[in-house]
């Protein structure tokens, strides 16, 4: 499997629709404003991917198209990149998590395995993907930890599956198949933890976000396949915040949506006139301790970081 061409077949920058550009009704509006963007030099990011960000503020992002994981101080200034973490050198990265500990989780995509290092950058563990089953090595493209560090979901992409792996035993479970019913998968991308312990896991070419709860039980999905508010066209971010939303990115749309734990469109991030904000390509997505929304933008080469002050958790 060519990585950087499922990278750019499921993120490619298509002539496709986007959500209206009019004001939204008050209702349906997220009030957000981009308070900065992060990006580096020499060379720049390029098709940035993930994002993931420690208690500290450190930010790491999956920069996968150059084969490197760069690393950023809380104010945004280039502290390290390299495309051989812990001595082991990468292949298309696609999807980046903090747990807990602050250890860092890289999808190595091409290279069919987890990495994980430690706050000090020191090798904790590797996790090969390839002997998952007998059929196919696994090309991981998003992951989460729960938060008591028992299981760890990760997405693989080409084939339409989940990965729930018990961290004691490093036993792998694996769930789904391609279909479009509930527990099938039609190019699942990304994943997130919820508040209850419910994995959020977007469906690119499905055009949903399948919800799995803490008991590894199907329950339910987000959005549907279309253009509207509450809609979804390529899905591919996916983020929790402290009261339970889960925002979507939607690399098409070029927005992102909150919704509520049914599955209930609550709405769109906004600029100051009510209009959806627009964001180049969004993928991975992340918050901080302090609330920031942070925001992969591939078209881009950058991440925006987007403040939603003033937002009331729950609206």
């Amino acid at each position: 499997m060519d990585v950087k061409r499922l990278i750019l077949s499921f993120i490619a920058l298509l002539p496709l629709p986007a959500m209206a550009v009019e004001p939204l009704p008050e209702s349906s509006r997220i009030p957000a404003t981009v308070v900065r963007t992060l990006s580096v030099e020499n060379p720049t990011f390029h098709m940035p991917t993930d994002i993931a960000v420690d208690s500290t503020g450190t930010m790491y992002v999956a920069d996968g198209a150059r084969d490197r994981i760069v690393t950023l101080t809380p104010a945004g200034k280039l502290k390290s990149a390299t495309t051989r973490p812990a001595g082991l050198p990468l292949n298309r990265p696609v999807g980046l998590s903090v747990d807990a500990k602050d250890r860092l989780w890289i999808a190595d995509t091409a290279n069919h395995r987890i990495i994980i290092l430690g706050a000090d950058e020191k090798l904790v563990e590797t996790i090969p993907l390839q002997a998952v089953d007998a059929e196919h090595s696994a090309d991981p493209t998003g992951l989460a930890i729960t938060a008591d560090l028992k299981r760890t979901y990760i997405v693989d992409n080409p084939n339409h599956r989940l990965l729930v792996r018990d961290n004691a035993t490093g036993q792998i479970a694996v769930m789904g198949k391609l279909g479009q019913a509930a527990g099938q998968f039609q190019y699942p991308f990304m994943v997130a933890m919820g508040r209850d312990g419910d994995a959020y896991i977007t469906e690119a070419i499905g055009a949903r976000v399948q919800i799995l709860n803490s008991k590894d039980k199907w329950a339910g999905a987000i959005g549907s396949w279309g253009v509207e508010l509450g809609q979804l066209y390529r899905p591919k971010g996916v983020a929790v915040d402290s009261s339970g939303r889960i925002f979507v990115s939607d690399s098409t749309l070029c927005v992102v949506q909150a919704f509520d734990t049914r599955g209930r469109v609550i709405g769109c991030l906004t600029d100051a006139a009510g209009r959806p904000l627009h964001f180049e390509h969004p993928m991975g997505m992340t918050f901080d301790k302090a609330g920031n929304l942070y925001v992969v933008e591939l078209a881009a080469n950058r991440i925006a970081v987007v403040s939603l002050k003033g937002n009331p958790a729950g609206k």
